[in-house]
């Protein structure tokens, strides 16, 4: 499939609100933050972030194919075609400064709609990645060609809060397709060329995360030729949304190193 492929598919270029939700829309806030979710994530995962973030953060989400308000939109073939397609999308709304923040494989999806993004001229503030290895630095993994009571398994053992859903037939047979396409698209994921992100980059890694180790997460710097930081937090994989409130804490200090650079917005 070829990027006329993906015009073609969805009779038209993509578009913002076809692509992303905001959840709390601030035409004035000086900083939008565009956030990129897991496999098998959707928009909704963030939505608890709305009331802990700062009023001068205006919350972006993609809404990857598949789920939720786009259920009936077809998979890409490539995690470098979702990333075209996200770009594409986000390019006309990149209007004032702008970070990036992606979570295991919205991680590498960030990046990659980062490197889209500066090749027209426009660079992020920052780029965040969390939950990843670096992508030259990925793990061989098959998991998408498990059965279904093996996927099930990889994901339940990462959030333990998910095993409900999977207890209903009918949501699990419409749920499972999703998860597999995703893991499909970061298992099969190499970046098209090895190269450096101008954007700086700052990399988060949680102590009980066993899908990256600090070395895999340190490697993100070799990513950019920009500043970067590696952070260390507690917890598990999905620390973000179990301590929401103190990872969106550390969130706004890498934002806005600077507390006294912009007035909050009434």
């Amino acid at each position: 499939m070829t990027s006329s492929d993906l015009r073609t598919r969805r009779d038209g270029p993509a578009t913002f609100a076809g692509c992303y939700r905001v959840y709390r829309p601030r035409s004035t806030a000086p900083l939008r933050l565009v956030c990129y979710p897991h496999a098998g994530g959707s928009a909704s995962f963030y939505q608890r972030w709305v009331s802990c973030l700062p009023d001068w953060v205006e919350l972006v989400i993609a809404r990857y194919p598949g789920r939720e308000d786009r259920l009936g939109d077809q998979q890409f073939a490539s995690l470098q075609l979702l990333a075209d397609e996200l770009a594409e999308a986000l390019a006309p709304a990149v209007d004032r400064p702008t970070a990036i923040f992606g979570h295991s494989m919205g991680a590498a999806v960030a990046y990659e709609v980062t490197r889209r993004l500066e090749r027209r001229g426009l660079e992020p503030t920052r780029l965040i990645v969390s939950g990843r290895p670096a992508p030259h630095r990925q793990r061989p993994r098959r998991i998408h060609l498990r059965d279904d009571d093996g996927l099930i398994a990889e994901v339940v053992g990462l959030s333990p809060e998910s095993a409900a859903r999977f207890d209903d037939e009918a949501l699990r047979q419409l749920v499972l397709p999703t998860i597999r396409a995703d893991y499909r698209l970061i298992e099969t994921y190499r970046p098209d060329a090895p190269g450096r992100v101008r954007t700086p980059i700052a990399a988060v890694v949680n102590g009980d995360d066993q899908e990256v180790n600090q070395d895999e997460a340190d490697a993100w710097r070799e990513c950019t030729a920009g500043d970067f930081e590696l952070r260390q937090l507690p917890g598990g994989h999905f620390h973000l949304v179990d301590s929401a409130e103190e990872f969106t804490r550390w969130l706004e200090t890498a934002l806005r190193p600077d507390p006294h650079s912009w007035p909050s917005t009434p």
